[in-house]
């Protein structure tokens, strides 16, 4: 992937038909009730959040941003990381600590709606036809844009260890043999985990909401794209 942010905004541009960029403010009540990937940018058109709503029960799109809206996605995606912004801004501590001050504090919710008001950015999305294939073009996007300083806690990342050229993989495996005869890389369970340094029960978790209808009982392993891109955003947020 080039270091150019302009060829990378071209690249994620090719992966997908995004609707026209708008105000977060206009846009987000409108978005569509159906699974897809959403993008953030400021006014002066630097991207910076990539993310994704799976079914949300028919609400898709405007599910998820709904709770941003609402103010009740502080800890959590880009509610947390506008609110992590606008508690390093002076102006904008001072302002509610006034109200605090005057007698009026305002709940959580209302810091976290103030905090993506103050950063007013726009929003474009695409529309996918699953829950996992939104999973997988988001964490496309992600891997083309991570180097561009997007707010992603994953994008922020360290990586656990630094494996220097013709060493194997953080997994153990020769990558001969991680990727397999075919040059598909081959995945389980136990190889995931030990990446993201969590415990096996901890990305059967995240393996189970995110895919529901896997039979119950029925081994996970080998990992399918859309599942292993599901549980490294899922567990890295």
């Amino acid at each position: 992937m080039s270091n150019n942010r302009n060829d990378s905004y071209t690249a994620v541009d090719d992966l997908a038909d995004w609707s026209d960029w708008a105000s977060f403010a206009t846009a987000a009540p409108v978005a569509p009730l159906t699974p897809g990937v959403y993008q953030m940018r400021t006014r002066d058109g630097v991207i910076v959040y990539v993310g994704m709503a799976g079914e949300r029960k028919g609400q898709g799109i405007r599910g998820r941003l709904s709770i941003y809206r609402r103010g009740k996605g502080a800890v959590s995606g880009f509610g947390e990381a506008a609110l992590d912004r606008a508690l390093a801004d002076a102006t904008f501590l001072e302002e509610h600590l006034d109200a605090v001050r005057a007698g009026q504090p305002t709940r959580a919710s209302v810091w976290a709606q103030d905090a993506i008001r103050l950063l007013d950015v726009e929003i474009r999305w695409a529309e996918c036809a699953t829950q996992g294939n939104a999973l997988a073009l988001e964490s496309a996007v992600v891997e083309i844009l991570k180097t561009h300083s997007i707010w992603n806690r994953i994008a922020s990342r360290a990586p656990r260890t630094q494996r220097p050229t013709g060493t194997p993989w953080s997994s153990g495996l020769d990558p001969e043999e991680e990727f397999g005869a075919s040059g598909d890389r081959t995945v389980t369970v136990a190889q995931l985990t030990l990446e993201l340094g969590r415990d096996g029960g901890a990305v059967r978790r995240a393996l189970r909401a995110g895919f529901p209808d896997h039979a119950k009982g029925k081994s996970w392993d080998p990992l399918t794209a859309a599942q292993i891109a599901h549980v490294r955003i899922v567990l890295s947020r």
